[in-house]
């Protein structure tokens, strides 16, 4: 976000993006630290930014930072995907074996004689693609027409 030199009630768009964060009105507690753009910009020097925030204000919440880049590299490799796909809401790579996300030992279970990895709550690189919402939409609305919802 662009750093704001002024009244913070007149950080309009701090303001903005601070508004989903609240809960009945009341907002979370939150920090900020300016940082320049060619800094964040670097990769490693972003990591040691985000270590040095975490260490001044006592560790982090929510999930972790871990949790929230790995989520961000899902989101912008399906989206590199929806746009190689013509951002094609019947896309026909979805949920097929090659968007499956799995933890990359297929050899080393071949050779212990195991199964491929598979689960019942097999995750898929489209659940992270917009074209997901549109799957969902479509089903929702035809089982509203067959009375089902």
């Amino acid at each position: 976000m662009p750093d704001f030199d002024g009244a913070v009630e007149q950080d309009f768009m701090l303001d903005y993006l601070v508004k989903p964060h609240r809960t009945n009105g009341l907002e979370h507690i939150g920090m900020l630290a300016r940082v320049e753009v060619s800094d964040w910009n670097d990769v490693q020097k972003q990591a040691e930014i985000t270590k040095q925030l975490i260490a001044k204000f006592d560790g982090e919440t929510g999930l972790g930072h871990e949790f929230y880049n790995t989520r961000d590299t899902f989101r912008d490799d399906a989206m590199t995907c929806f746009r190689e796909h013509h951002r094609n809401p019947d896309c026909n790579d979805y949920k097929t074996d090659a968007k499956r996300l799995t933890p990359g030992t297929a050899q080393a279970r071949k050779e212990a004689g195991m199964a491929p990895y598979r689960t019942k709550h097999d995750r898929y690189l489209c659940d992270f693609c917009p074209v997901q919402s549109m799957v969902e939409t479509k089903y929702y609305d035809e089982q509203m027409k067959k009375g089902k919802l």
